[in-house]
């Protein structure tokens, strides 16, 4: 008997699929975490914490007035709350090397991010690291408290011997798998970020990147077999869209032969 089949189809314990949909919800999590995470965002977060003194306090720009970037991540509008600042505050800005501009009239000044150096990218990719490393610890903690009551539950005979190793190894199977996915995850948004700054640094990242290339290689595949496959069925339809013309024109060649026949026998008579 395949012990992966048998592990898989026995249902007389309910506590690793409770674990295993915990797992599915971490790595979940983990993702949308990560897309908090964009390089555009380093210089903004700078931004807003630059402080100057206003009336003898130091105050972050982000308390002095609204920080948004509405159409482009690279374009930051800061409408400062209180009119009589704005001066000292866009004189602050440029010297800190953000290019700035008000229009006169208005509370907004237009500042233009630079693109992040490869110092804050880098940052970045420590970031997601922390994070990886955060949400792979979170699993282990969820298998931990999980192996802790399926003891109890042996200890007080609600479940046995057997019972309890189908249902650590289910949890340990899944604990593998989404553990690498994680790590996956988290080498594609480094590369994201870093682009050509990237570089292996965490012990497994090089057979994570061999993981990584043999499923873009498998994507680019299964894409040329649709192409090729949509190529075929366009190529036959057009065949058979020919080919049902000439039928077509034929046999209205055919009938105007007949008729021709037909005027000409009744011409004769």
């Amino acid at each position: 008997m395949d012990e992966g089949n048998y592990v898989s189809a026995n249902l007389d314990e309910g506590y690793s699929p409770e674990a295993i949909a915990n797992m599915e919800n971490a790595l979940e999590e983990f993702a949308v975490s990560l897309t908090e995470i964009r390089p555009e965002d380093a210089n903004i977060a700078v931004f807003r914490g630059l402080k100057l003194t206003i009336a003898g306090r130091p105050r972050r720009l982000a308390e002095l007035g609204n920080v948004e970037s509405p159409d482009d991540p690279m374009k930051i509008e800061l409408m400062i709350y209180n009119k009589e600042q704005i001066e000292q505050v866009l004189e602050f800005i440029k010297k800190n090397g953000f290019p700035a501009k008000n229009d006169p009239g208005s509370q907004f000044i237009h500042i233009r991010v630079p693109k992040p150096s490869r110092m804050q990218l880098e940052e970045l990719g420590d970031e997601v690291i922390r994070r990886t490393n955060s949400a792979c610890t979170r699993l282990m903690k969820i298998k931990t408290n999980t192996g802790l009551r399926i003891r109890a539950a042996m200890e007080k005979e609600y479940i046995d011997q057997r019972i309890s190793g189908i249902a650590v190894k289910k949890i340990d199977n899944a604990l593998e798998r989404i553990t690498k996915e994680m790590k996956i995850i988290g080498v594609i948004k480094r590369k994201a970020i870093l682009g050509s700054f990237f570089k292996t640094i965490e012990r497994d990242d090089a057979d994570i990147i061999k993981i990584i290339n043999k499923r873009i290689k498998l994507e680019k595949d299964k894409i040329a077999r649709e192409q090729d496959l949509r190529i075929r069925d366009e190529a036959l339809e057009s065949q058979n869209q020919t080919i049902n013309k000439i039928e077509t024109e034929d046999l209205s060649n055919n009938e105007k032969q007949k008729f021709e026949n037909i005027n000409i026998s009744s011409s004769s008579t």
